[in-house]
């Protein structure tokens, strides 16, 4: 017991952080307790988060019931600060990745979600408190939610539950992106991981991090399947352009801001259109028309000339989360690749056709024997899906702390490279391309193509521009989990112009 509550479920344990269900003698109903040592030098911090949470009214956000500065447990062994919150039953992000089989939710079922976490937090900043830490484990969808049928979430403030307000940013301080409005920048990122099952500041609460090209974060359009450009342009200027280094998106001024373009897309209608937010007509509102126009077009093209390249993503290798979520490693598969023709970055048009490989070797300059693996590098190139190169077998996914090991391709002569296809054996290893006139070997001399992290078994790597030189470098920085131990594998490679 603590106080009047009686502890029954330790759902998670974070450093010396406790969350526990309980049940409320008083009032006869399950709570959330969330305990912290007396001592803990967080602990003050997290009482007073907690009572300025406390006076936030939203039914969208999990309400704080009871703060505790000093309590001990039944056998006076311990004094904790203790936050006392609703208990509610709900399914996190990474819980629905996982039910839909990687398969992406629908943009129409995507709005009313992110919009009613909006609201909640236009609403806690109106009243002056900041989440401040918005993460994939912050939402919570109520276990009666029916994802099939979206259009019953529009304005339920039952389905969808913010949680951790004020509070998890006071547990878990660590330094957070540099932005200038972490709750608007966590909003875009909850936006872009419901539309693409990936989090755009890396591998968080089981969920597998978004991918990037030469350091920029990729439009949800270029991860999934069916995203209009008007629904890039929100989300990529919620995430702050200062973070996605990409020039093309203004950032919105405040949540309040998002919120009203937010409700300008009508989801429920088969054209995308907005109402104009009348402070900014000339910049925003022709901006969004002409992504829709482009998506129209880009449709039109893509399928005169033979389809669209679809991806898929899920959940790679798993980190902890505060909340107990405990991911799996499962197979991953990016959109990275687009119509012959048009580059996904750039929009202009590039040169397209395979490099011939004319020789491979292993790369292993860290290794005490300098090898890894030779005899098996011509099932890289064989076409023989079949075969393989694979790496020696490690006990840690850091390659027992080795900076890396690679496949080194020879083209033959000097190339302007734009893409690498790779298949690989497991999934959720990182890799980076790189390439170099001479097989240099220090890692560092290489000039970086494109990297990836939380892989799946097969991924096209694509450059914003092309890179000239005659070698190729495919280096795993991290490599999957295989049964007991790690490996890194690679079936088939091939170099693109």
């Amino acid at each position: 017991m603590i106080d009047r509550y009686r502890l029954e479920v330790l759902v998670s344990q974070t450093g010396h952080a406790e969350l526990w269900r309980a049940h409320d003698t008083a009032l006869d109903r399950s709570v959330a307790l969330r305990l912290i040592p007396a001592d803990d030098p967080r602990a003050p911090h997290v009482v007073a988060a907690a009572r300025r949470a406390a006076g936030v009214d939203d039914r969208r956000i999990i309400a704080v019931l009871d703060v505790l500065d000093l309590v001990t447990d039944e056998h006076d062994r311990a004094t904790y600060a203790a936050v006392v919150s609703e208990w509610v039953d709900g399914r996190t992000l990474t819980d629905i990745q996982e039910e839909r089989e990687g398969e992406p939710i629908d943009v129409s079922e995507a709005l009313p979600l992110v919009r009613q976490v909006a609201l909640a937090i236009q609403h806690s900043h109106e009243v002056g408190v900041q989440h401040d830490r918005l993460r994939p484990s912050s939402l919570l969808i109520a276990e009666t939610a029916d994802l099939d049928d979206p259009f019953t979430l529009l304005g339920d403030s039952n389905v969808v539950r913010v949680r951790g307000l004020a509070v998890d940013a006071a547990l878990w301080p660590e330094a957070s992106p540099d932005v200038r409005d972490s709750d608007l920048h966590g909003v875009g990122c909850l936006f872009y991981a419901i539309l693409t099952g990936r989090w755009p500041e890396g591998l968080t609460d089981g969920m597998s991090p978004a991918p990037r090209v030469g350091g920029r974060l990729l439009p949800p359009s270029q991860v999934v399947a069916e995203v209009p450009h008007a629904v890039d342009d929100l989300v990529m200027r919620a995430i702050d352009p200062t973070v996605t280094a990409d020039d093309r998106w203004s950032p919105f001024a405040d949540v309040s801001e998002f919120v009203t373009a937010l409700g300008g897309l009508d989801a429920t209608s088969s054209r995308w259109s907005f109402a104009l937010p009348p402070t900014r007509p000339d910049s925003v509102g022709r901006r969004i028309l002409r992504g829709v126009g482009r998506t129209a077009v880009a449709a039109v093209a893509l399928l005169a000339i033979g389809g669209l390249a679809l991806g898929g993503v899920r959940l790679a290798q798993g980190a902890d989360s505060p909340w107990g979520v405990s991911p799996t490693p499962m197979a991953t598969e990016v959109l990275m690749d687009v119509a012959v023709g048009e580059d996904p970055l750039l929009g202009t048009d590039t040169p397209t056709g395979e490099i011939a490989i004319v020789a491979v070797t292993d790369f292993d300059p860290r290794g005490g024997d300098g090898v890894e693996m030779p005899d098996l590098v011509d099932g890289a190139i064989d076409g023989d899906p079949a075969t393989a190169w694979t790496t020696d077998i490690y006990y840690s996914a850091d390659l027992d702390g080795k900076k890396g090991v690679g496949l080194l391709l020879d083209l033959g002569v000097s190339e302007a490279v734009s893409a690498v296809q790779l298949e690989f054996l497991g999934s959720g290893g990182s890799v980076k391309v790189l390439m170099a006139p001479e097989p240099y070997g220090k890692v560092s001399k290489w000039t970086p193509l494109a990297s990836a992290r939380g892989v799946g078994t097969s991924i096209d790597l694509r450059s914003p521009r092309p890179v000239v030189g005659r070698y190729v470098l495919v280096w795993f920085t991290q490599l999957p989990l295989v049964d007991e131990y790690y490996q890194g594998g690679i079936k088939e490679v091939s170099v693109l112009r």
